[in-house]
């Protein structure tokens, strides 16, 4: 056997092996969490089996800050007229709704009117869900939710397809928190939101996120006042269970709640 030959035979074998290992480790790597076309070094939650929404909201363009509210009591609104009552010590106002509202149709468009006319500060608040025999709002700061919150909503309740009667909390006073520190900040997008999730392991393969939305979530919460932050509210099934996570939106190293 010529040794020259099998020597030229050997290595050409192994310059074929070390090619084909090279070609093996840039599949795997272009398969991996990294997706560089849709987001520099981010994660490619399709090669994850994670579902996303289709329309992901922009928020590329916000910014936000700290901001501190109080909570609206409504014992003198509720002494003075025969329509009113209140509950939660004055926190939570009460009323029957006389007037014929229907919202078999369309819940929001009929509502919403009634709202802006009717209910204090109406036109602060926005449509959040229908849940069996209610319809829910959330009232608003500068167009954004003040999400899960019982001292900022109105529920309607509905019978027949239409309203009968309504509960409704608020806040007032709502303002920038003070602090020379508490400037406005660039939010994260929905994208880092859902990373934040996933190497923190709440996001797993095979989870649908279901909803993201961009709101108020209350981190300090007193008898009457609230400290409120910049959250993600990030809804996600994970098999036959559907869990809700907060995700501080104005951080780099982003707070998780499991609501």
């Amino acid at each position: 056997m010529n040794w020259k030959r099998a020597q030229t035979l050997f290595i050409i074998v192994f310059f074929l092996i070390n090619v084909c290992l090279v070609y093996v480790y840039i599949d795997k790597y272009n398969k991996s969490k990294v997706n560089p076309s849709s987001n520099d070094n981010g994660v490619n939650f399709e090669q994850e089996n994670i579902k996303l929404p289709k329309n992901m909201p922009d928020v590329s363009k916000v910014k936000m800050q700290l901001i501190t509210a109080r909570s609206r009591n409504f014992e003198e609104e509720a002494e003075n007229r025969s329509d009113l009552t209140q509950s939660d010590d004055g926190y939570v106002l009460n009323k029957e709704v006389e007037e014929t509202v229907d919202v078999k149709v369309d819940p929001i468009s009929h509502l919403k009117p009634y709202i802006n006319s009717n209910v204090y500060k109406g036109n602060e608040y926005q449509y959040y869900e229908t849940k069996d025999n209610e319809i829910r709002y959330e009232q608003t700061y500068e167009d954004f939710p003040i999400m899960n919150n019982e001292r900022a909503a109105l529920t309607f309740l509905v019978s027949d397809n239409r309203v009968k009667s309504y509960k409704q909390s608020a806040m007032q006073d709502i303002r920038p928190s003070k602090g020379a520190n508490n400037k406005r900040h660039k939010v994260m997008s929905a994208h880092e939101a859902l990373e934040a999730l996933y190497y923190n392991q709440y996001l797993k393969d095979g989870d649908e996120v279901l909803n993201l939305r961009l709101g108020y979530y209350t981190v300090v919460k007193e008898t009457n006042l609230q400290v409120l932050q910049a959250n993600w509210e990030i809804q996600v099934k994970q098999g036959k269970e559907t869990k809700t996570y907060y995700v501080e939106a104005v951080s780099a190293n982003p707070k998780i709640i499991e609501q």
